[in-house]
């Protein structure tokens, strides 16, 4: 399976040749610009990641990221995550000749309520998101209450401007990300429970940042959620990395453990854990192969 790959019409392979769409579109920055350029000059399935693009520019990872997001937008750029078994690898990005263009969605009358308290207006004060031309998901707006209430009330957003973002941020995590707004949901919340994150996790904009290895934190945090379903006895083990499952020379499948500082057989682990424990971890291992 490829991965971080660019694909391009045939038509431009051997040639340094930019469709001169983007050269006449208004309102386009010059620095996306160049680097839809120097996409379109490599070949098609040349490797490509935001760490390639930025040993050849002096941008930062950040800036880069910025520069692509807006070809996404503005549909000159199609990126697809890749994952395989269920495990994200990366990204293709399929570069086209010309701007792929958007269909807006229509859009819900809005209903006829009274008038409501100042805390609840802040939240549903959507004018700003309505007049937006980002991709509307009408279970953003009914759920978005749900994820202001898992942060603080110090880092949750209160002008319109700010609102506008955190919709902007879990509109891309649907429509560009493709994950399920209750997943995203659910994720959030794990992570926001946890000891390290819930003091390093204080924006819902922070899903669309980048780690220093140029991945976004959706896709970090979407692993941690997926991973939580561990069984209560896969930390028994002290310094525990993760198990495996070895071939023993009589033929049979084991339960096997890499540490910290050692690897362990069966046997080894048959101290710590009881039977049930040990077919429990065998089970989880393989249903997540």
């Amino acid at each position: 399976m490829k991965y971080n790959r660019i694909y391009k019409p045939k038509k431009f392979d051997n040639f340094t040749i930019i469709p001169s769409y983007i050269l006449r579109h208004k309102g386009i920055s010059i620095g996306a610009t160049g680097l839809y350029a120097y996409l379109f000059s490599h070949k098609s399935e040349q490797e490509i990641t935001i760490q390639f693009i930025c040993g050849h520019f002096k941008e930062s990872k950040g800036a880069i990221g910025r520069k692509i997001n807006e070809l996404i937008d503005n549909g000159y750029i199609v990126r697809k995550r890749v994952t395989e078994k269920g495990k994200f690898k990366g990204y293709n990005y399929i570069l086209k000749a010309k701007p792929k263009p958007q269909k807006p969605k229509p859009q819900k009358p809005k209903p006829q309520n009274g008038p409501q308290s100042n805390i609840n207006n802040i939240y549903t004060n959507t004018s700003i998101y309505n007049k937006s031309n980002i991709n509307q998901n009408a279970n953003i707006e009914k759920s978005f209450e749900h994820f202001i209430k898992l942060f603080d009330l110090r880092y949750q957003p209160k002008t319109d401007t700010q609102i506008l973002n955190w919709k902007k941020c879990l509109d891309k995590c649907v429509t560009v990300d493709e994950y399920n707004l209750k997943d995203i949901y659910l994720a959030v919340k794990f992570i926001r429970n946890d000891d390290f994150w819930s003091e390093h996790f204080l924006s819902l904009l922070k899903l669309r940042n980048q780690d220093k290895n140029g991945i976004l934190y959706i896709h970090r945090f979407m692993e941690l959620y997926k991973k939580q379903n561990k069984p209560k006895c896969y930390w028994k083990i002290k310094g525990i990395k993760e198990y495996v499952i070895y071939l023993d020379p009589d033929g049979s499948k084991k339960l096997g453990a890499i540490t910290k500082t050692n690897k362990l057989n069966e046997f080894n682990l048959s101290q710590f854990l009881d039977k049930l424990e040990i077919q429990q971890l065998k089970d989880f291992i393989n249903g997540n192969r």
